[in-house]
């Protein structure tokens, strides 16, 4: 079969090079342009002529003088040339994404051939890369909304026991101690009964927000119920917790809420437990807790009790620690 000429394949090869999209540019052993069609100039802010004879480093710092071509994301081009240089012909063949200061993305391939000359391509990937983006929000959005409680802007049930099974499991690998806390609202159907389910809707939205203000960063919070909810306190003991507890339950019974024409105040009953070795999940603690819950509501709400004698089965020998105050029934009036 006949072959073509060298020299005509080499025509052929640098008229293709020329009429492509993607860039291609040629370095030779000093990183010095040999050869580069347009697109892969415009990547440097440049054109294929005056491209030519400039070394890597020039390029990439007339792209940071001049704002143009390839984003040059340092305040300190010397720097950043120095960490770009130590990755060129570090190995064979290698490749990566970049934008450009108009917003668009290349896929940028480097093959290292004979001699230390440096092939370089590039593609375009903007309408890639974007789509990516896209889908990345999508995803976050998703997500946020199947582990959040809609109605309170908190986590929900099922991503609060999540989250509370692996700060669980921190907290007994590191021998650190950790304290989970439910809270019920008292006499909640009384609001939605006298008042309706919006008044009802409206003291959760407050009582979570006033709640969530009063957490640390690291708290976790969550509504595990219609008006229940529970609080993962890492790297925090019980006596610490006693009082981080009668503090949100003070600032639940001095919270007025308003709605239409209506002001009430809730009260809220609230048991505490600090996990512990004995326990083997997050479930163990939420049942010992749900315990000094039920405890704190039988012996007349708006109070904490701790029900860490519930963890070893001593609730029969000592006396649960409690803080309260009387109870409030939901008193309703106009503004």
């Amino acid at each position: 079969m006949p072959t073509l000429p060298t020299k005509q394949v080499q025509d052929i090869i640098f008229n293709a090079f020329s009429l492509t999209n993607d860039g291609v540019a040629i370095f030779d052993d000093n990183d010095r342009v040999i050869y580069c069609n347009e697109s892969m100039a415009k990547l440097y802010g440049d054109t294929a002529e005056l491209a030519l004879n400039k070394t890597f480093s020039e390029l990439i710092k007339q792209c940071f003088h001049r704002a143009a071509g390839i984003n040059i994301e340092s305040d300190n081009v010397d720097k950043w040339l120095i960490a770009a240089n130590k990755k060129r012909r570090s190995v064979p063949f290698r490749s990566f994404e970049t934008d450009t200061q108009d917003g668009r993305w290349h896929l940028i391939t480097e093959q290292v051939v004979s001699g230390g000359i440096l092939y370089v391509s590039s593609t375009d990937i903007t309408e890639k890369k974007h789509t990516e983006m896209q889908l990345a929000i999508l995803s976050k959005e998703l997500h946020k909304r199947a582990s959040t409680d809609e109605l309170t802007s908190i986590s929900n049930r099922h991503n609060f026991y999540e989250m509370a099974e692996i700060e669980f499991h921190n907290a007994q690998i590191g021998h650190q101690p950790l304290t989970l806390i439910l809270i019920d609202i008292d006499n909640f159907k009384l609001i939605n009964d006298n008042l309706g389910h919006a008044a009802g809707d409206a003291a959760l939205k407050a009582f979570a927000h006033n709640t969530k203000g009063k957490l640390r960063t690291r708290d976790l919070f969550g509504r595990i119920g219609g008006d229940e909810f529970s609080i993962i306190l890492p790297n925090t003991d019980t006596k610490e917790s006693l009082i981080i507890a009668e503090r949100l339950r003070n600032t639940i019974a001095t919270m007025t809420i308003r709605h239409k024409e209506q002001c009430f105040q809730l009260t809220a009953s609230i048991g505490i437990v600090q996990a512990s070795l004995t326990m083997l999940s997050i479930h163990d603690v939420i049942n010992a807790a749900d315990k000094a819950l039920y405890q704190a509501k039988s012996e007349g709400r708006n109070k904490v009790c701790d029900g860490s004698v519930y963890c070893n089965g001593l609730v029969n020998q000592y006396e649960l620690t409690t803080t309260n105050t009387s109870a409030k029934i939901p008193q309703f009036t106009h503004s």
